[in-house]
């Protein structure tokens, strides 16, 4: 005659229009409902007299639940059930009659299902703990993996000055070194400070004295194998 059900509310058709309830009231027990995990008042189900379509129900009560759990649906879509007693023709006004009977004491449960209720919302709030377990592993796997690759990826190789950054910034001593005789390193100083050089031929061309394509080579190769 009846049947204790979690039925997917995209296969429920209201009996009633949404507006009959205040959007105020729909949204207090949609949140509700997402705090819970689920709605602990079973709706009133019958199936639907369309054949052409298979596992569709009306309501007989519990349109308020209806409205709520989809308004819940669409913030939280893993709430996507609701529990529903769905009773046959034969049934239909003997559940009526108790429900007038019923509607004068709500507080009282008189579902022998209440046990089966309580294991479902308990499963499904397992179900949510496992799930929220799960999602920190692999949160902590894609850290691990991140920091493995890091290790195993080189770094970049380090950035190396140009020839032109060298002669533009090498100092005396450096010069000295470099094959530049002492002559002629205050000349070599004098006219970078005047402008920097644009290029070997530039040194060549100023000129700096003292300073030939020889002696320019032999800085040139001291100053990238020292720097």
């Amino acid at each position: 005659m009846w049947k204790f059900l979690r039925v997917d509310i995209t296969d429920i058709n209201p009996s009633v229009a949404r507006e009959t309830f205040s959007e105020t009231e729909l949204e207090n027990l949609a949140n509700l409902i997402i705090e819970m995990g689920g709605i602990i008042r079973p709706a009133i189900l019958k199936k639907a007299d369309n054949k052409k379509v298979d596992e569709r129900y009306n309501i007989i009560s519990g349109d308020l639940e209806y409205y709520a759990s989809v308004i819940a649906n669409k913030k939280v879509p893993d709430i996507e059930m609701i529990n529903a007693f769905v009773v046959d023709k034969e049934a239909e006004n003997i559940a009526l009659q108790q429900m007038q009977l019923l509607s004068a004491a709500p507080a009282i449960i008189t579902t022998p299902e209440e046990i089966d209720n309580s294991l479902e919302l308990r499963m499904s709030n397992l179900e949510k703990l496992l799930e929220t377990q799960l999602q920190a592993i692999r949160e902590e796997y894609q850290k691990e993996i991140k920091r493995l690759e890091e290790k195993i990826i080189p770094p970049p190789p380090p950035s190396y000055k140009s020839i032109l950054e060298l002669l533009n910034t090498c100092d005396a001593n450096q010069l000295k070194k470099g094959g530049i005789l002492p002559a002629s390193v205050n000349d070599f100083l004098k006219k970078r400070s005047e402008k920097p050089f644009d290029s070997l031929e530039d040194i060549l061309n100023r000129p700096v004295s003292g300073v030939k394509e020889k002696r320019l080579i032999k800085l040139v190769d001291y100053l990238l194998t020292y720097n």
